[in-house]
């Protein structure tokens, strides 16, 4: 009986053990899950400086979210999400779905380049995204079901955006993008998972990010590499060169008629 006691007590330290692990390295475990599953469904590298979780209030924050750009750009990252702030139901933290009441983004940077050959960082993310795929491993409950969350209300503000185009010497222009509010993301479908989440608010990012860089008339340099743009631009020097050359010519036929042969 002694021996069970023992035993008993033992495991009791070695679960007590574990949930301690746990919850005192919750920060670390969710920011390498953000890095690990975040570039997975990017294709590129996503780094997160730090994460803060308070189980008890059912609060979170991550700073220095940023997405790598692909491969082919100049800039690093291609999103520089801010600061990020979240509110979790902590009635359903147990649950499959958790629900998510808010997350706030706050003043996002976005680099959108269009490269020598004409392509855009945007459609390369984008098509990326679509993409999807993903590993075999996946964050999950103990019974090893797929964790899911709804997400009531997820706001981007204060967002502005880079544009740099290699046609243009990669000058660099400057705009601000309209604030972004989506909500019940994953109610209808019984929840979303994390990569599912990831696929939808970088989709609108970059239908947002597209639409207002559309108003710089950026669109006429995508399909079209920078050494074509080149061609064109000498073409119109060499045509106007040869009507200047033109006219000057005539205009000294005039001269020498005036005063005879």
């Amino acid at each position: 009986m002694k021996k069970v006691l023992i035993g008993v007590a033992a495991l009791g330290v070695i679960v007590v053990g574990a949930v301690f692990f746990l919850l005192s390295n919750l920060d670390n475990i969710v920011k390498d899950a953000i890095q690990v599953y975040g570039s997975e469904a990017t294709k590129t590298q996503v780094a997160v400086s730090d994460v803060k979780i308070k189980l008890e209030s059912g609060e979170a924050s991550i700073t220095g979210l940023n997405i790598g750009n692909p491969a082919g750009f100049s800039d690093p990252n291609i999103f520089e999400l801010g600061n990020i702030s979240t509110k979790i139901d902590i009635s359903t933290i147990r649950q499959n779905p958790i629900v998510i009441d808010e997350i706030i983004i706050s003043a996002p940077k976005v680099v959108y380049e269009i490269n020598k050959s004409g392509i855009s960082n945007a459609d390369v993310l984008k098509k990326n995204l679509g993409a999807g795929g993903g590993s075999s491993a996946s964050s999950g409950t103990s019974e090893g079901e797929e964790l899911k969350m709804i997400i009531k209300r997820l706001v981007v503000e204060g967002t502005s955006a880079k544009v740099r185009i290699a046609a243009l010497g990669d000058q660099q222009q400057s705009v601000s993008l309209p604030k972004i509010v989506m909500r019940d993301i994953g109610k209808k479908s019984g929840g979303a998972t994390a990569a599912e989440v990831a696929q939808q608010l970088s989709s609108k990012l970059l239908g947002n990010v597209k639409g207002s860089v559309a108003k710089l008339g950026v669109g006429k340099y995508l399909g079209k590499s920078a050494d074509a743009f080149k061609a064109q631009a000498l073409d119109r020097v060499g045509g106007a060169g040869g009507a200047v050359g033109g006219a000057a010519g005539g205009a000294g036929d005039a001269i020498k008629g005036l005063f005879g042969k």
